[in-house]
């Protein structure tokens, strides 16, 4: 009881953390471009959550930790961030916190298929409630130019590579490997993308001209990459697909109520 008590603060404080990117990230674009934003907050967290766990007493050995771990950073935050943070040129920040309210709806589907997992009335009836919300939104909302068939494509995306990747934790975390290791290779393998990315299609010699006030912001942006996807990874260990993707959804109001203020 006590895990499970544990299991579901841990997600409900990453939702918080989370909630607060879509706004935070929209405000360092103005100054940072996104090659480079999502490659510091990646291999900064990386650096600070090797630090931790080295601290906690856990030395990095990979042959240990195994692969999987590497390939689910490559996905999330690898792939997930860069084309998040790319939607979010394009698209405003309270649109991209709804791509949460599909998650509940594939999650208990994909949760039974592979885990065997009870599809619970509860968790339907708060997707069914939360997916109601996002097409009354939508309702209202003017879907006109290329950039917002090409923001929302980009949402779609990343909408598949969580489907998958939450399904790749929760394999992962009925192991017995630490959390804070997990959580340190996936940033690392992140980072590993998120630099191939930067040299192709970045530019390396323009100068990181930045206010004080953005330097902050990034700052922020590179623990609320590293403590949440450490908190989630605690919490798939003990809660069950669908259940963690309805949680999932508080980042939604969360989401809103930071991008108004």
């Amino acid at each position: 009881f006590v895990m499970l008590i544990r299991a579901y603060t841990s997600i409900i404080a990453a939702c918080l953390l989370w909630s607060l990117n879509p706004a935070a990230n929209k405000l360092a674009l103005e100054e940072i471009a996104v090659p480079q934003l999502v490659f510091m907050r990646a291999v900064f967290a990386a650096f600070i959550l090797l630090l931790v766990s080295f601290f906690m007493g856990h030395h990095f050995r990979p042959k240990e930790i195994g692969w999987r771990p590497f390939l689910l950073g490559v996905l999330d935050p690898g792939l997930t961030s860069l084309l998040f943070v790319t939607s979010l040129t394009v698209l405003s920040a309270s649109n991209t916190v709804l791509i949460m309210a599909l998650m509940p709806f594939s999650q208990s589907v994909l949760g039974r298929v592979v885990f065997k997992e009870e599809l619970r009335s509860s968790v339907w009836l708060g997707s069914t409630l939360a997916f109601s919300g996002i097409i009354i939104y939508f309702s209202g909302e003017a879907f006109n130019g290329a950039d917002t068939v090409w923001g929302n494509s980009l949402l779609l995306a990343v909408f598949c590579l969580m489907a998958v990747s939450q399904l790749m934790t929760r394999k992962i975390m009925k192991t017995e490997i630490p959390a804070i290791q997990v959580t340190s290779s996936q940033m690392i393998s992140a980072s590993v993308v998120l630099f191939i990315y930067l040299i192709l299609f970045g530019d390396t010699e323009l100068p990181l001209q930045a206010s004080s006030g953005t330097m902050m912001t990034l700052l922020f942006l590179v623990f609320s990459m590293a403590i949440p996807f450490f908190l989630y990874n605690q919490a798939m260990r003990h809660l069950p697909i669908g259940m963690a993707s309805l949680l999932l959804v508080l980042i939604i109001p969360f989401g809103f109520l930071f991008a108004a203020i």
